[in-house]
């Protein structure tokens, strides 16, 4: 017989019982004491010698035979010895062997055995078979096992933007901190994926060995929750940006606006703004810092030396302290308190109560009135109308008011005309430099080493040449765009001082006497003054 585990069986006498003990093979296990005392309990032999049956078990290298009682019993078939694990999906079976007169189990009692004992679901057969072939005995075999339930998954949702927006200033590369680029707005476009749902898998039911359902555990549910400007797909399982804005997430409750609230100043604590929607600050935007928008810029405090730009409107409450280092630039109309200092541009109109030593170049009208309306130094340009109070000042400070040409391509046409007359001088002093080669080479006195650094100017010159006749296409171009706009026109509804250079559609005079309630036009290529 092959077999591993030590085991044993009884030997029936009519006059006592013995017991034939096989020690363990090949690194089998030995007999425990227990395991045999209950098995003679379970064979009602109460009788025995406990020190003989201990010595034996626990010394024995080879076969041995003692006898163990004096009293004799019945002859014992195999017994089979039944555990479940504490789970209930594993039963295992321990074989005691037959007594020398007793029988083997078969299949269907080993089958039975277990069904006695409610044991029903995932028995092996096969194993049964296998024991049944070549029985082996004190060795645990996995007779039946049940269906462990396959485990689900809890739901959870997948964010499609950084939800920790913590303001991180970031390092430069000197080691300094950048407290402008602090990447703290979760920017989005109309049609942006913002989350994604994975649902709950509520996993499948498994049964233990006695046929009982086994569930698995139980999983969170979770639905995605979002604020206006969000539609959610059909299934529930996505949501999308309807606008072009920023989104936040407070709690699990995703938000969407196209307006960015700034609750106090723009400083080192929420660095540059850039947004694709539109800005609403609370506070002031201190000197040194950025804020750009898509939409309009709504401004509750003061603009230090700063740069606003918006695609849309600016509106600043408390007016512009420039310190000539602030830039605002719109795309539509400019309403500020005051303006100081400040280089302006917007392309549409601009309304304001003071007008201080700024250059402030408008598309549309330009209103200076309230309080003061005072336009006192710097430059002030409007394509249409310039409307103030007051212009100029007693004292003669130098100010200029101009009508008449688009600012911002009157820029442009002086500074090609800048860039052309460089460029120019640039080629006449290269064309010296070739004339004066030629001369020396002529002459047989130039040097070789010269050769290269003729061909390259001469190589500069073409580019120059290139480059003159896009910049004159282009002035000639922007030329045609300013058309003279008739009804342009400078008023004062109180003084016009000395020291006021008024300019329309190019041409220009200067005040030296102050002008009371007058407004200024070009009539017939003249600019004439003429009484409100």
């Amino acid at each position: 017989m092959e077999y591993t585990n030590s085991f044993f069986n009884l030997i029936i006498h009519e006059n006592g019982v013995s017991m034939r003990i096989y020690p363990p093979k090949n690194g089998g296990e030995r007999l425990v004491i227990e395991d045999v005392t209950n098995y003679l309990a379970y064979c009602k032999v109460d009788d025995y010698n406990l020190k003989a049956i201990n010595d034996a078990i626990t010394t024995c290298e080879e076969e041995v035979t003692i006898v163990i009682s004096n009293d004799t019993t019945y002859p014992v078939d195999e017994y089979m010895d039944i555990q479940v694990s504490p789970d209930k999906m594993t039963v295992f079976a321990r074989f005691f062997a037959p007594s020398d007169k007793g029988g083997y189990m078969s299949e269907k009692e080993i089958i039975r055995d277990l069904q006695a004992k409610k044991i029903s679901e995932g028995i092996d057969e096969e194993a049964i078979k296998a024991h049944v072939m070549h029985p082996e005995f004190m060795k645990s075999i996995i007779l039946a096992k049940g269906t462990k339930p396959i485990e689900g998954h809890d739901a959870s949702i997948e964010y499609m933007f950084n939800v920790d927006r913590k303001a991180k200033p970031q390092l430069n590369e000197d080691g300094t901190v950048d407290f402008h680029r602090l990447n703290n707005i979760s920017h989005i476009v109309a049609g942006d994926v913002l989350a994604v749902l994975n649902k709950e898998d509520l996993g499948t039911s498994g049964v233990d060995v006695y046929g009982n359902e086994v569930k698995p555990r139980k999983v969170e549910k979770m639905k995605l929750r979002y604020g206006n400007n969000i539609k959610i797909s059909e299934d529930g399982t996505k949501i999308t940006s309807m606008v072009d804005g920023h989104v936040t997430l407070d709690g699990d409750r995703v938000s969407v606006s196209n307006v960015y609230n700034v609750p106090a100043d723009v400083d080192n604590s929420t660095g540059d703004i850039e947004y694709n929607g539109s800005v609403t600050i609370k506070g002031s935007v201190l000197t040194g810092f950025m804020v750009r928008a898509k939409g309009d810029i709504e401004i509750f405090g003061v603009v230090e030396g700063a740069t606003i730009v918006a695609e849309g409107d600016i509106i600043i409450h408390r007016g512009i302290s420039g310190m000539n280092k602030s830039k605002i630039v719109s795309r539509g109309n400019l309403v500020s308190k005051f303006i100081e200092s400040a280089n302006v541009a917007v392309g549409g109109y601009i309304e304001t109560d003071t007008i201080l030593h700024s250059m402030v170049s408008a598309k549309g009208d330009i209103y200076v009135r309230g309080k003061n309306g005072n336009i006192i130094g710097g430059n002030v340009r409007s394509t249409t109308l310039i409307e103030a109070t007051c212009i100029g000042s007693p004292m003669g400070t130098t100010t200029c008011v101009e009508v008449g040409s688009d600012p911002a391509i009157m820029d442009r046409v002086n500074k090609i005309k800048k860039d052309i007359t460089e460029k120019t001088a640039e080629k006449e002093k290269l064309t010296q430099m070739i004339l004066l080669y030629n001369k020396r080479k002529s002459q047989g006195k130039l040097e070789t080493s010269k050769i290269p650094i003729m061909a390259a100017t001469a190589k500069n010159i073409l580019a120059l040449d290139e480059e003159i006749s896009k910049l004159s296409e282009q002035y000639e171009k922007d030329t045609d765009l300013l058309a003279e706009n008739v009804n342009a026109k400078i008023v004062a509804l109180h003084n016009i001082y000395q020291g006021t250079k008024v300019t329309i559609s190019g041409d220009y005079i200067l005040i030296h006497d102050s002008v009371a309630r007058c407004q200024y036009k070009k009539v017939r290529a003249e600019i004439k003054a003429t009484p409100l």
